[in-house]
């Protein structure tokens, strides 16, 4: 199956406070929002969040979003300016962009095929 993904490049770096900025949009727009529970040890567990002050603090963090039958996964690390998202193609607009539409702070949206653009932003250290 092919997958689709996208990298978002903020104006600042991932702080708590933008973390759960981004939480709370997910959570008012989606039906659920689950959280891979950090460490290695938890292997691939995720829990659901009722609301933001449930996260999970790590460094690296990573969510399924979940809309009816569909789920887009987000990937984000704390003091890094991108979200990288993936999940399935859609006729319409794939979930995994969907979820960076209205978050704000969003200076581009990059298509996980567009090497060129995405080598420049591991060249300027985004990545």
């Amino acid at each position: 199956m092919i997958s689709r993904g996208y990298v978002a490049v903020f104006a600042l770096a991932h702080s708590d406070e933008s973390i759960l900025g981004i939480l709370d949009s997910w959570m008012s727009r989606f039906q659920r929002v689950e959280q891979v529970v950090p460490g290695t040890q938890a292997g691939n567990t995720t829990i659901t969040l009722a609301n933001s002050g449930e996260l999970l603090k790590a460094d690296h963090l990573q969510f399924r979003v979940i809309q009816g039958d569909d789920f887009a996964w987000a990937y984000l690390t704390r003091g890094r300016r991108v979200i990288e998202t993936t999940g399935l193609p859609h006729e319409k607009i794939a979930l995994c962009l969907d979820i960076l539409l209205e978050l704000p702070g969003i200076t581009e949206i990059v298509d996980q095929h567009d090497d060129r653009r995405l080598d420049e932003l591991e060249r300027d250290g985004l990545m």
